[in-house]
Protein backbone atom coordinates (compact mmCIF):
# COMPACT_ATOMS: atom_id res chain seq x y z
CA UNK A 1 0.00 0.00 0.00
CA UNK A 2 1.16 3.52 -0.71
CA UNK A 3 1.53 6.24 1.90
CA UNK A 4 -1.86 7.70 0.97
CA UNK A 5 -3.85 4.46 1.22
CA UNK A 6 -6.24 3.51 4.00
CA UNK A 7 -4.72 0.95 6.32
CA UNK A 8 -6.89 -1.16 8.61
CA UNK A 9 -5.40 -1.39 12.06
CA UNK A 10 -7.14 -4.60 13.00
CA UNK A 11 -9.12 -4.92 16.19
CA UNK A 12 -6.57 -3.30 18.50
CA UNK A 13 -6.99 0.33 19.47
CA UNK A 14 -4.39 2.64 17.89
CA UNK A 15 -2.21 5.12 19.74
CA UNK A 16 -3.20 8.80 19.83
CA UNK A 17 -1.86 10.89 16.95
CA UNK A 18 -1.12 14.57 17.40
CA UNK A 19 -2.66 16.82 14.75
CA UNK A 20 -0.04 18.29 12.42
CA UNK A 21 -1.98 19.27 9.32
CA UNK A 22 -3.34 17.35 6.35
CA UNK A 23 -0.32 15.03 6.09
CA UNK A 24 -0.61 13.75 9.67
CA UNK A 25 -2.42 10.41 9.96
CA UNK A 26 -5.65 10.20 11.87
CA UNK A 27 -7.71 7.24 12.99
CA UNK A 28 -11.32 6.71 11.99
CA UNK A 29 -13.57 3.85 13.07
CA UNK A 30 -15.97 1.99 10.78
CA UNK A 31 -18.82 0.21 12.55
CA UNK A 32 -20.91 -2.35 10.71
CA UNK A 33 -24.49 -3.49 11.34
CA UNK A 34 -23.31 -6.28 13.66
CA UNK A 35 -21.39 -3.81 15.84
CA UNK A 36 -17.92 -4.88 14.69
CA UNK A 37 -15.40 -2.03 14.70
CA UNK A 38 -12.52 -1.66 12.25
CA UNK A 39 -9.93 1.08 12.73
CA UNK A 40 -8.32 2.87 9.76
CA UNK A 41 -5.36 5.24 9.78
CA UNK A 42 -5.62 7.77 6.97
CA UNK A 43 -4.48 11.27 6.11
CA UNK A 44 -6.98 14.13 6.20
CA UNK A 45 -6.72 14.58 2.43
CA UNK A 46 -7.22 10.90 1.51
CA UNK A 47 -10.35 10.24 -0.55
CA UNK A 48 -12.89 8.09 1.25
CA UNK A 49 -12.99 5.74 -1.76
CA UNK A 50 -9.75 4.23 -0.41
CA UNK A 51 -11.40 3.50 2.94
CA UNK A 52 -14.47 2.08 1.20
CA UNK A 53 -12.34 -0.18 -1.01
CA UNK A 54 -10.14 -1.32 1.89
CA UNK A 55 -13.21 -2.12 4.00
CA UNK A 56 -14.90 -4.02 1.16
CA UNK A 57 -11.73 -6.03 0.50
CA UNK A 58 -11.36 -6.91 4.17
CA UNK A 59 -15.01 -8.04 4.35
CA UNK A 60 -14.81 -9.83 0.97
CA UNK A 61 -17.71 -7.75 -0.39
CA UNK A 62 -18.32 -5.48 -3.36
CA UNK A 63 -17.81 -1.82 -2.49
CA UNK A 64 -20.94 -0.79 -4.40
CA UNK A 65 -23.05 -2.99 -2.09
CA UNK A 66 -22.06 -0.91 0.95
CA UNK A 67 -23.18 2.51 2.16
CA UNK A 68 -21.14 4.61 4.56
CA UNK A 69 -22.74 7.27 6.76
CA UNK A 70 -21.36 10.01 9.00
CA UNK A 71 -23.74 12.07 11.13
CA UNK A 72 -26.66 10.64 9.15
CA UNK A 73 -25.30 11.75 5.77
CA UNK A 74 -24.06 9.42 3.07
CA UNK A 75 -20.33 9.56 2.40
CA UNK A 76 -19.37 10.02 -1.25
CA UNK A 77 -16.24 8.44 -2.72
CA UNK A 78 -14.66 11.84 -3.42
CA UNK A 79 -15.16 13.06 0.17
CA UNK A 80 -12.13 13.35 2.45
CA UNK A 81 -11.87 13.45 6.25
CA UNK A 82 -11.15 17.16 5.86
CA UNK A 83 -14.31 17.90 3.80
CA UNK A 84 -16.38 15.76 6.18
CA UNK A 85 -14.78 17.55 9.16
CA UNK A 86 -13.87 14.22 10.74
CA UNK A 87 -11.93 14.29 13.98
CA UNK A 88 -9.67 11.70 15.58
CA UNK A 89 -11.57 8.45 16.28
CA UNK A 90 -14.84 9.61 14.72
CA UNK A 91 -17.16 6.72 13.89
CA UNK A 92 -18.54 6.00 10.44
CA UNK A 93 -21.44 3.58 10.02
CA UNK A 94 -21.40 0.96 7.27
CA UNK A 95 -24.69 -0.47 6.02
CA UNK A 96 -25.61 -2.93 3.30
CA UNK A 97 -27.46 -1.17 0.52
CA UNK A 98 -31.11 -2.17 0.31
CA UNK A 99 -32.68 -1.86 -3.10
CA UNK A 100 -36.38 -1.84 -3.78
CA UNK A 101 -39.09 -3.23 -1.60
CA UNK A 102 -41.37 -6.19 -1.57
CA UNK A 103 -42.58 -7.00 -5.06
CA UNK A 104 -45.55 -8.91 -3.63
CA UNK A 105 -47.08 -5.76 -2.08
CA UNK A 106 -46.47 -3.73 -5.20
CA UNK A 107 -47.95 -6.41 -7.46
CA UNK A 108 -51.00 -6.81 -5.25
CA UNK A 109 -51.72 -3.09 -5.21
CA UNK A 110 -51.14 -2.41 -8.91
CA UNK A 111 -52.76 -5.59 -10.20
CA UNK A 112 -55.93 -5.44 -8.11
CA UNK A 113 -59.17 -4.82 -9.97
CA UNK A 114 -60.84 -2.55 -7.44
CA UNK A 115 -62.54 0.52 -8.88
CA UNK A 116 -62.21 3.65 -6.77
CA UNK A 117 -64.91 5.89 -8.27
Amino acid sequence: MGDDEAKPDGDSKPAEVSPAGDAAPMTIIVKDQTGELIYFKIKRNTKMQKVIDAYATRKNMRADALRFLFDGHRIKSEDTPKTLELEEKDMILCMLEQRGGSSRKRGFFWNSHVNID
